[in-house]
């Protein structure tokens, strides 16, 4: 199979599984959003802010060192699995025995139960580092999304039970737990690795020389992604940061799913083409245009949606979350391209770069964090906004210099994906000045959205929209 038809079916399987797999879970989250409070989701959006940090460090970037480096042998695969399982157990043993001093931080006493529990998610992941990478490193992404979908499904449908059976916010941890147990489970035995008792001096040096700058990166970007999270917990309360968490797990799932599917494509895709500079620009633009493509669209939708989408899937007492959603989406639009510029960086090697940009984007953060918190959550996440500007603009001017992609084509190529989202976004938004039904006004707004985003692109003849509709037209005649 070509690398193209891999990178179209490794694209197609990623999305299949954040139609199925993300999906699910989040419809379970507007189930257990109308069981459960805005607390409840606030103190588990602490505890998701903590395990996030935790879990960079365990992965500590061997597994892209692992996918980056082409001649990768067992001595590898086993070093990492012995470093990274160790790593994990000890974070875990620090989490377990400052959880009770978290808790007091945060002043939610019920934290230190919850963190104990829903520690043991870095143990869970680190047994199948190796074969989720050696599943990723050969474009097996058909495997790694059925495993997810079934995983999300089961865990799902356990958190909605127990959410009906009274156990409250035990049923965001057990969620959170559920579903990477059950997808390890199935990794580890549908795949033909075992570990061996081999540990390699020489390999841990070499892999943890790329993977130890990849750690820092990862873990400061993590906490960056996270540190609204922690600050909204500390200085306001967990029922704002559960308005907060709620919005923003509206708007993940699609602006996230994007950026994985493009980072779990691009990254061993680009890798293969890393000593060759041409080649590496024209993957690297035609990721960048179908990227836009999809995110454009379906976050500036998302935005003209936003009211009666909250209001009818979740309830009228999480109203507050319509703004920030709103608000969020705007940075989200701009993520899967700040990954790819990043990247960008990884696949030619220049991990201590990153590393640097990383330091330097987060220390334009913070001022903004400490002027916009005295004004309210609002105007943080327009500091947030922007902050991932500024973000864009550092990283795409690293990829000028490396690949000579400069700003003025990078905006040419905007250009007609800003067109076809832009009048989608109006064509859908304007509908919200009727004051008609709510379920009505989705409706409309879904129908007018679908027609206008068809005809321009029609119109245009984008041969990203030409590419999807191919692919859509030829499995709905293999269904037929």
């Amino acid at each position: 199979m070509s690398l193209k038809r891999k990178a179209i079916t490794g694209f197609s399987w990623s999305v299949f599984e954040g139609v199925f797999s993300t999906g699910s879970i989040f419809i379970v989250g507007i189930i257990l959003a109308r069981l459960l409070t805005p607390k409840d989701f606030g103190v588990v959006g602490i505890i998701t802010a903590i395990i996030a940090v935790s879990n960079s460090v365990v992965e500590a970037g061997f597994g892209s060192a692992l996918i980056r480096k082409l001649d990768a042998n067992n001595d590898d695969f086993n070093t990492v699995f012995y470093t990274n399982l160790t790593t994990a157990f000890i974070l875990y043993l620090l989490l377990f025995t400052f959880a009770p001093q978290i808790a007091i931080f945060f002043n939610i006493p019920i934290l230190s139960d919850l963190i104990k529990v829903a520690g043991l998610v870095l143990l869970i992941n680190a047994v199948v580092i190796i074969q989720r990478t050696l599943l990723n490193k050969s474009l097996n992404f058909k495997k790694l999304s059925i495993i997810a979908v079934i995983s999300s499904i089961i865990s799902g449908i356990i958190a909605v039970v127990m959410a009906f059976m009274d156990f409250g916010v035990w049923s965001l941890v057990a969620l959170s737990i559920l579903r990477p147990f059950i997808n390890s489970i199935l990794l580890w035995f549908s795949s033909n690795w075992f570990p061996q008792f081999i540990f390699s001096i020489k390999s841990f040096k070499e892999l943890f020389n790329y993977g130890s700058k990849l750690l820092l990166t990862n873990l400061i970007n993590t906490a960056y992604k996270n540190i609204y999270y922690f600050v909204i917990g500390k200085y306001f309360n967990p029922v704002a940061l559960g308005f907060y968490t709620r919005a923003d797990q509206f708007q993940s799932p699609f602006s996230a799913n994007i950026s994985f599917a493009i980072r779990r494509i691009s990254f061993p895709i680009l890798s293969n083409f890393q000593n060759d500079s041409k080649n590496l620009k024209i993957k690297f633009i035609q990721f960048i245009r179908f990227s836009m493509l999809l995110n454009f669209t379906i976050m500036l939708a998302i935005v003209a949606i936003a009211k009666p989408l909250v209001l009818l899937l979740i309830g009228e007492k999480w109203s507050t979350s319509i703004v920030y959603l709103q608000l969020l989406c705007v940075p989200g639009i701009l993520y899967p391209l700040q990954i790819l510029h990043l990247n960008l960086l990884l696949v030619k090697g220049y991990s201590n770069l990153n590393l640097k940009l990383e330091i330097i984007k987060k220390a334009i953060l913070l001022p903004i964090i400490f002027v916009t918190i005295n004004y309210g959550i609002t105007e943080m996440i327009y500091g947030l906004i922007l902050f991932s500007i500024i973000e864009y603009f550092i990283n795409s001017y690293y990829t000028r210099k490396i690949i000579h992609y400069s700003l003025t084509e990078q905006f040419k190529d905007f250009l007609p994906f800003m067109i076809v989202s832009g009048a989608t976004f109006l064509s859908m938004y304007i509908i919200t000045i009727f004051e008609i039904n709510l379920i009505i006004m989705l409706v409309i707004q879904l129908g007018v959205g679908i027609i206008v985003f068809t005809v321009i692109n029609e119109i245009l003849c984008l041969k990203e929209y030409q590419m999807i509709k191919t692919k859509i037209t030829t499995l709905f005649k293999t269904y037929k």
